[in-house]
């Protein structure tokens, strides 16, 4: 009896490898297989490096360059703009100049004149005395901010970066404002405390929550320590909001989608106590691609 011998491939797929022997089948695979491969390369190319840049390049590259060549810092470049710029030391000036770098010149966080309208929208509506800046970075929402409030408001400003803060105080001084700006330099959960213990703050009409990059914390521990939940902490919150005529401590917070804060989003919108509504945009001076929102909170009683 003659035992049949039947040739077997090295393995099911290494026919692919010889060109001179494919037909329909292997053509159709070959096709597929470079199909695959461009799609992925074009998302790694065109989707991956491109919300990299518009999350993190296009800051901190430009940036990095052009303290390189110029030998000056970010915030000595803007205030070297903003006071050769034709603004008149008037405050609405002042901040499409400030807009317009951002824009133009090199990007950096900021809010743009949509998320502005926001913040004016807000304001407009509420009417806050008094106010807690989280994160002002280059001065830009604090301008935004003063514009409308009333003359005899006062504003505290928590920031970390001494020179953002000294930069933040040479543009309000070209405004000519008269409310009063205390500008505190620190890490915020380390300063909330300070305000009410050194400063004789008890409530908050207005709060301003702003991160500018994924390394930094979520919003929510910050608005722990505001609402005052534990024994040892002072509420800057107004307990009496679920009255209709009482005054209510409104939270807006800033970049909850880019870089995000679902943490945050979370607590706010589940919780009995807030009443909340989100503003979708583009993130400012980039592509409608690149999706940003804000959240307002009002506290309205525990």
């Amino acid at each position: 009896m003659t035992e049949k011998i039947v040739e077997r491939s090295a393995f099911p797929g290494a026919k692919l490898l010889d060109p001179t022997k494919y037909g329909n089948d292997e053509y159709l695979i070959v096709a597929l297989l470079g199909f695959i491969l461009f799609v992925a390369i074009k998302h790694l190319i065109f989707h991956t490096i491109y919300f990299w840049w518009f999350q993190h390049g296009r800051f901190y590259i430009p940036n990095t360059l052009w303290t390189i060549l110029t030998g000056k810092t970010l915030s000595k470049r803007l205030l070297n703009h903003v006071s050769t710029s034709s603004h008149g030391n008037d405050l609405n000036g002042i901040l499409n100049v400030v807009d317009e770098y951002f824009k133009n010149k090199e990007f950096a966080p900021s809010l743009g004149e949509t998320k502005g309208k926001v913040v004016d929208e807000v304001l407009e509506k509420h009417k806050p005395n008094s106010v807690l800046i989280i994160g002002c970075h280059l001065g830009y929402c604090l301008l935004r901010i003063l514009k409308s409030l009333p003359d005899n408001a006062t504003v505290f400003v928590i920031e970390e970066n001494a020179e953002f803060i000294a930069t933040s105080k040479q543009l309000v001084a070209m405004t000519k404002t008269t409310i009063k700006v205390t500008y505190l330099c620190g890490n915020a959960k380390d300063l909330l405390s300070t305000l009410h213990c050194d400063y004789g703050v008890e409530k908050l009409d207005f709060i301003f929550l702003n991160r500018i990059s994924h390394e930094e914390p979520s919003h929510l521990p910050l608005v722990h320590l505001l609402e005052g939940n534990s024994e040892n902490t002072h509420s800057f919150v107004h307990q009496s909001g679920n009255l209709d005529n009482s005054k209510r401590t409104v939270m807006l917070a800033d970049k909850v989608v880019m870089p995000g804060d679902p943490s945050f989003l979370k607590y706010v919108r589940e919780s009995d106590h807030y009443e909340t509504k989100y503003y979708q945009m583009s993130l400012e001076h980039s592509s409608h691609e690149i999706v940003d929102g804000m959240e307002v909170a009002i506290y309205t009683g525990s």
